[in-house]
């Protein structure tokens, strides 16, 4: 079986660049590059055209090799704003994967164990039953707190929650209930709750606030210059506005509002609060596939899904038309982004979307832009 974790070497280099880099000259890679990014600029266009979304950014890259990045659209519809190739969007729960990763680092480093026991580190009914695994991949059976606090598809206006930035200690505190749904570890169902926990462990094990966790192992380490934890400290640096179309929460149907309030009431949580640019987060995936992040060993323990099961520790294995496919996919509140790697072209897409909403736009373009695209492509 191929190691989807080294980057390929070869010849003719398909999908993305058009020659060889040991066949082509500088200037014709720099055309053929142009002229990829031409197409997938079109694309998107067109797509964006089609389904009234604010913006849309797309970034590609074979490989280790630089990505390819068209973006369209607004970043802040009101005061037309663009929405750049750099601009810096929410990432919803992907950011579950990124901390997945750190906690896998923390795993390497001997100071915490997938299997030690949540009430080793926090006060949870049922906690010496719960491990952090569980957390990570779904089993806990603790409740999804956007469900017990009525959040998700609120139909009687903006619900209060969202009025103010909430920090995860709080959220805890306003749900109604801990106790696990299901005997722990017996099944597995999707609870954003998993993701704040996972947070608040790696910042009992580190000491260290979870910014400051996130900008060492991620950010400084590779360099990712758009990229930060929304927090108290970064609650003013740059971003897209997100908006939404939900009922109830819009004054006439059909149309969208500026939701940007939704992410805002959510900081310095593990569960969705990492705010990226199209490139910056490939980079990420490249690093998390090529050794950069972790050993081979964890990587692998972060893919495995076991049986029954349908992702592994914040990462998923998936099929489709287009071939086989792993990453992330987050929402939230006034954003959509997908962060996936094919295995069969080496290929790696990042979209990004400031509409949360809105999927399908992301289904469009991975169903049929996507292979419009790279059929173009010798």
């Amino acid at each position: 079986m191929m190691n989807t974790r080294r980057t390929r070497c070869s010849v003719v280099v398909t999908g993305l660049l058009l020659c060889s880099v040991l066949v082509c000259c500088t200037s014709e890679r720099r055309d053929d590059r142009l002229a990829v990014t031409e197409v997938l600029q079109s694309q998107i266009e067109q797509l964006r055209e089609e389904t009234g979304v604010p913006g849309i950014v797309v970034a590609l890259a074979e490989g280790g090799a630089a990505p390819l990045v068209a973006a369209t659209g607004y970043a802040d519809v009101d005061r037309k704003i663009p929405l750049r190739p750099d601009t810096r969007l929410f990432i919803g729960s992907i950011s579950k994967n990124v901390f997945a990763t750190i906690a896998l680092q923390l795993v390497e480093e001997g100071v915490l164990a997938l299997d030690d026991p949540l009430s080793e580190y926090l006060e949870w009914p049922r906690g010496d039953e719960m491990t952090v695994r569980m957390l990570m991949n779904h089993t806990s059976g603790i409740p999804d707190y956007f469900t017990t606090l009525s959040l998700a598809n609120s139909t009687e206006g903006v619900p209060e929650f969202f009025s103010r930035p909430r920090p995860p200690s709080e959220i805890i505190e306003m749900m109604p209930s801990g106790d696990p749904t299901f005997d722990p570890g017996t099944q597995q169902s999707y609870s954003n709750t998993n993701g704040l926990l996972v947070g608040q462990v790696i910042e009992v094990v580190t000491g260290e606030s979870l910014g400051e966790v996130f900008e060492e192992r991620i950010v400084s380490r590779l360099a990712l210059e758009n990229t930060y934890l929304y927090e108290q400290k970064t609650i003013d640096r740059p971003r897209a506005r997100g908006y939404c179309g939900m009922r109830g929460w819009i004054s006439e149907p059909g149309q969208l509002a500026d939701c940007s309030f939704g992410d805002d009431a959510l900081p310095n949580s593990a569960d969705g609060s990492i705010v990226s640019s199209a490139v910056d987060l490939l980079r990420y995936h490249q690093a998390l596939r090529g050794g950069e992040l972790l050993s081979d060993a964890s990587w692998e323990t972060m893919r495995r899904v076991e049986p029954g099961q349908v992702n592994g520790l914040g990462y998923n294995i998936m099929t489709g038309p287009l071939g086989d496919h792993e990453g992330s996919v987050g929402r939230a509140i006034g954003h959509l982004a997908a962060n996936v790697y094919y295995l069969d072209r080496d290929l790696f897409v990042v979209m990004m979307l400031n509409q949360g909403d809105a999927p399908l736009p992301m289904r469009r373009f991975f169903e049929l832009r996507y292979g419009e695209i790279v059929q173009t492509i010798p």
